[in-house]
């Protein structure tokens, strides 16, 4: 909160109130992701949002029968949030994840 000084030995508070207001979210464009990753640090979490494709084969290659191989995942999106924010985000992603099975008719027990 700001304070003006109205002469000597006296202050008056003066706020400013600012309501958040979404602006060009409908801009930004939507990409999938089917793979998340988050970790913590010191004071913010780090989520990094990514993409896996797996090989894509007609048929399977002899050289790669019953054996691992590794599927990149490209990262198409990291941010940081603080801890607060990250608790505002789960409590969103669980209403609305919760309003989505409702509406799928497929309500999970706790």
């Amino acid at each position: 909160m700001n304070t003006e000084n109205f002469g000597e030995g006296s202050e008056k508070e003066v706020g400013v109130r600012a309501k958040l207001e979404w602006s060009d979210a409908e801009s930004v464009p939507i990409i999938y992701a089917n793979h998340l990753f988050v970790r913590h640090e010191e004071d913010n979490f780090v989520i990094t949002i990514g993409q896996a494709h797996g090989p894509y084969w007609l048929e399977m290659p002899e050289e790669v029968k019953g054996k691992e191989i590794k599927v990149p995942i490209h990262a198409v999106a990291r941010i940081a949030v603080s801890p607060q924010s990250m608790k505002s985000m789960l409590d969103a992603l669980n209403q609305n994840y919760e309003r989505f099975l409702r509406k799928q008719g497929r309500c999970e027990k706790k």
